[in-house]
């Protein structure tokens, strides 16, 4: 295991710059137009990845769950297959969405909730996430460590031995945790940034932060912690029908955000030497010793008239 992952063209892990994920998801309602927009507005907010969400809820769950009333977005739907199907989006449309994220510079991921999304995701050559959701997929994870590629995992509302037991499964693969708390939104209380530190240590894996809180200093402050990776869901307004715009950050917060990410990244290390940007007020104001008149030398005793006359 190491402190340190490549991930595509990306490196990331100790001592690196702190890589932004800008969540997209489902916050494009079901629209690639509305996808391709939010693709510009996050790098336009200082984001180095976009992520996507890729599920098939027939393969996700059974009929008799997804079939369900399902009232929280009522626009898109009366039962959870019908909100879930109305808001995927096809390959072709998750291809071109990858062509325009790669013209900008940013990375694309996309979090795969079952088998066949997994398989579309390793065809595009995605970066691929596992959800908190999918930590105990053991299926799912056992294919993943087949295939070999990077991953990005988050760990929200899983057990420490939910945990353990998915590192294991992923052993060989180049692996990322992300510290998560399943709850929209998250309260304070129940972040628990001590948890980045505490998981990198327990692992010796690069671990980051998704969050889900309201605002953006906590985030900063993981960031500050050591966290290698903070993703954040994003979206054009908070305002928007849907799952996750509510707990979303909009372009400025998220900009914001990376700015203060960055200036803290400029303030770390630790200082061994004085600096040349000292030396004036070294020179100006430090405190020192000194006599307005004459001092004799020493006799041959050896000892100076200061240690002499402070016995």
């Amino acid at each position: 295991m190491s402190a340190r992952v490549d991930i595509g063209k990306i490196d990331i892990g100790e001592g690196l710059p702190t890589l932004m994920i800008a969540e997209i998801g489902l916050n494009h309602n079901g629209s690639a137009e509305l996808a391709h927009r939010l693709i510009d507005e996050a790098a336009l907010s200082g984001a180095n990845v976009v992520k996507f969400q890729k599920r098939s809820p027939a393969d996700l769950a059974t009929a008799e769950f997804i079939d369900q009333p399902f009232l929280k977005c009522p626009l898109f739907g009366r039962t959870q297959r019908e909100v879930r199907e109305r808001l995927e989006l096809s390959e072709a449309e998750l291809a071109e969405l990858k062509k325009h994220a790669d013209s900008l510079g940013l990375s694309f991921c996309v979090s795969a909730f079952d088998l066949p999304s997994l398989e579309l995701v390793i065809r595009l050559g995605a970066i691929l996430k596992i959800a908190s959701h999918s930590i105990t997929n053991g299926p799912l994870l056992e294919r993943v460590a087949e295939s070999g590629v990077p991953v990005i995992m988050s760990t929200g509302g899983a057990t420490e031995e939910e945990i353990e037991r998915a590192v294991r499964i992923l052993e060989n693969n180049p692996l990322i945790l992300l510290h998560c708390v399943s709850a929209y939104p998250t309260p304070d209380q129940l972040v628990c940034l001590d948890t980045v530190p505490y998981l990198k240590e327990k692992y010796g894996l690069p671990v980051g932060f998704s969050g889900h809180e309201k605002g953006i200093e906590l985030s900063v402050a993981a960031a500050t912690l050591g966290a290698c990776v903070i993703e954040r869901h994003f979206t054009l307004n908070r305002s928007m029908m849907g799952l996750d715009h509510g707990i979303s950050l909009e372009p400025q917060e998220f900009a914001q955000m990376v700015q203060n990410i960055r200036r803290v990244e400029s303030a770390r290390g630790i200082s061994k030497a004085i600096s040349p940007a000292e030396h004036a007020a070294r020179l100006n104001y430090h405190v020192a010793v000194c006599t307005n008149g004459e001092i004799k030398k020493a006799k041959s005793s050896g000892v100076s008239n200061w240690s002499a006359s402070n016995r």
